[in-house]
């Protein structure tokens, strides 16, 4: 049987994960999708369609937690997972570079925790308690005029904070605002029951985007091309890697020069 956080590891990640919104500036703001760019502050990103069954990302550490020349962390999220999950990976990796500086894969059965160690369970309630700060999901319980908690406003909950059904779940739970027996019932969905309930009660299915981003390539790769550095061929080839190409950014090839055309050529001849 694996060990559950006891109260005074809670309290800390609680405190922990409070600190860093305040750090962030984010205290009353509903993170969702701006976690990209928070954990782009703190790590190089890539983005990039592992497939379903995939691990959902994986950080990788250089150096030690005393280095004093610690580069950036590196870490790689999967995108072809539902937005709601990688939002989750980013702040569940953000747990690791902040306050562990350990390499962490993500495996895709994350969300269950029943044989996952003690790091990832602290990983995994650091980033509920980020996604979803219990202040503000108690002012949307209100707002939202929630008086029983359903498998409906738990989708409804989980759609506006953008984080997944099972997340949305234990953080009620967390919160008191359902009973173990609840809590047991919501988590017995099946993910094809809850897909059926999102179309149901017509709720955003956070469906994958499986993009490409190799961190700041495509604008480090553009800057060197218009400075020189590159030719164009190379910069095509930088560019395939995410899946773009020069046209679509606006740049042409100007070392392909075009013969004047016949009208252009009479009106040259003229002058």
């Amino acid at each position: 049987m694996t060990k559950e956080l006891n109260e005074i590891e809670i309290k800390q990640i609680k405190n922990r994960a409070k600190e860093k919104l305040g750090l962030c500036r984010k205290a009353n703001d509903i993170i969702g999708t701006q976690i990209f760019s928070i954990i782009g502050l703190y790590a190089r990103v890539i983005y990039y369609p592992l497939g379903k069954e995939a691990p959902w990302g994986f950080t990788r550490i250089s150096g030690s937690k005393n280095d004093s020349a610690l580069e950036k962390p590196f870490v790689a999220i999967n995108s072809s997972i539902p937005v709601e999950c990688q939002v989750f990976a980013a702040a569940h990796e953000l747990y690791h570079i902040w306050y562990e500086q350990n390499p962490d894969m993500l495996p895709a059965d994350l969300l269950n925790e029943q044989d996952k160690n003690i790091s990832e369970k602290k990983a995994n309630r650091f980033a509920a308690e980020f996604l979803v700060d219990e202040q503000l999901l108690k002012q949307e319980i209100d707002m939202y005029m929630i008086k029983k908690i359903t498998l409906k406003s738990i989708l409804q909950l989980a759609d506006l904070f953008t984080v997944p059904y099972r997340t949305m779940t234990k953080r009620l739970r967390e919160i008191n605002a359902i009973t173990d027996m609840e809590l047991s019932k919501f988590l017995a969905e099946t993910e094809e029951s809850i897909d059926k309930y999102r179309k149901r009660y017509s709720l955003s299915s956070q469906k994958t985007d499986d993009r490409i981003i190799m961190d700041n390539l495509v604008e480090l790769a553009v800057n060197a091309f218009e400075a020189g550095y590159i030719t164009y061929e190379k910069l095509e080839y930088l560019l395939s890697m995410s899946n773009l190409n020069p046209e679509a950014l606006g740049i042409v090839n100007k070392d392909n020069y075009e013969f004047p055309s016949d009208d252009e050529l009479d009106s040259i001849m003229e002058e």
